[in-house]
């Protein structure tokens, strides 16, 4: 039995313009940007989808932290890796609706599900060496100024917990990459599920998009809930780490529109009107 597999039945999961506009960014803005495309394919009349990502250690471990992630938390079933190549299968569902307290609650349960697989535990060293080196760089790129450079440095050390919590994250959680099945929560975007992050680093991702500072609290209760374990202890240092690295990224990215300077000058503000509500 032959399937016609080749590139010319394929079909692109983005749009001809979206890819546009990727191409232009990384020839003219992008210093660093993401190289990756998405194929829907179909082998007897069923949908899969193809993941063609930058290399082939970049899907090795993709591939291993999903060998690696509980069957509470649902992925895409993964068929085959080849090389820098993932074929998964093609899920179907409603989109997440972060307005949603059912959906919200979903998600809260799948982050439990995450952080309560095996962690470990370490000194912040390593994040701290990252985030000086991070404001540096922005100060160094014009993006902040040295008063607010030794603000967020002094919030750093103030918010800087004896220990930080690592394990498995889903480092991108925006609404598109989930769906809803059944009343479950899908993963769609295997490529953003990471070993070894330190936990909490996709709620604080959240945060930049859909989930409000006033909410974020709430939010963290319910996943430790959910998950019987702590987080308050490391989400206001993991949460600025998070953010000064994710404003380096969008400058290197050529994202210029996407960095928001008020998501690093309200953690300081925090500073000054008192103690973070995490």
């Amino acid at each position: 039995m032959k399937f016609p597999l080749g590139s010319l039945f394929q079909k692109n999961a983005h749009s001809i313009p979206r890819r546009a506009y990727f191409a232009g960014l990384r020839r003219v803005a992008g210093v660093f940007s993401k190289r990756q495309s998405v194929h829907f394919v179909t082998i007897h009349g069923k949908r899969y989808k193809r993941v063609v990502l930058g290399d082939s250690f970049e899907a090795l471990q993709v591939e291993q932290a999903l060998r690696r992630a509980p069957a509470e938390a649902r992925f895409p079933t993964l068929i085959h890796r080849h090389e820098n190549e993932l074929l998964l299968d093609f899920v179907e569902g409603r989109p997440f609706d972060p307005a949603k307290t059912g959906d919200r609650d979903a998600l809260a349960g799948f982050f439990a599900t995450l952080y309560a697989t095996s962690s470990r535990s370490t000194a912040p060293d390593t994040l701290s060496r990252a985030l000086a080196t991070d404001l540096e760089f922005l100060e160094d790129a014009g993006l902040i100024d040295a008063a607010l450079r030794q603000a967020l440095a002094r919030h750093g050390e103030t918010t800087k917990p004896a220990e930080i919590r690592y394990g498995l994250d889903y480092v991108d959680p925006v609404a598109k990459n989930f769906v809803m099945s059944d009343d479950r929560i899908f993963a769609i975007d295997v490529e953003s599920l990471r070993q070894d992050a330190a936990l909490g680093t996709g709620i604080a991702k959240a945060a930049v998009h859909w989930l409000a500072d006033e909410d974020l609290p709430g939010f963290v209760e319910r996943v430790e809930s959910a998950g019987e374990l702590t987080l308050k202890g490391q989400m206001p240092f993991v949460e600025l780490c998070f953010r000064v690295g994710w404003t380096k990224r969008k400058l290197l990215q050529g994202k210029h529109g996407s960095i928001r300077i008020e998501l690093l000058r309200e953690l300081v503000e925090q500073d000054d009107s008192g103690p973070s509500p995490q």
